[in-house]
């Protein structure tokens, strides 16, 4: 295996996009690292967390990360509920972070200020 194919896939942001995008690499056994600027997961949605959201329970949650989820015992809230941004932060985005398949992979508090291909930078193209 070449040096390339031992990196992770680098996602950027611990939010729900974020978060679900590394579950699904873990899903396929893809070494993943998921670098969140704030302090937590979701910073921003923490920001907001007295507003709900637009859409309901059962389009916010994704699927391969509430079957790690459930296998915990997690229940996922009414389906058809509109959450605030803290819920979705307390009661699916915080969970989901600790979850031990997942937790390792997350670096808060790292600011992301240039990334690049492998043997690609900006001299040689």
């Amino acid at each position: 295996m070449s040096e390339q194919n031992d990196l992770p896939v680098a996602v950027i942001g611990g939010g729900p996009v974020g978060l679900a995008a590394a579950v699904h690499l873990l899903e396929q056994g893809v070494p993943v690292k998921l670098y969140e600027a704030g302090t937590a997961v979701a910073s921003n949605l923490r920001d907001w967390g007295h507003v709900r959201v637009f859409t309901p329970w059962r389009y916010c949650v994704d699927r391969a990360a509430r079957e790690l989820l459930e296998a915990t015992g997690w229940k996922m809230p009414d389906p058809e509920t509109f959450p605030t941004a803290d819920d979705l932060v307390a009661l699916y985005l915080e969970p989901l972070a600790r979850l031990p398949e997942l937790s390792p992979v997350i670096e808060t508090g790292a600011r992301v200020t240039g990334i690049s291909r492998w043997g690609a930078d900006k001299v040689r193209g």
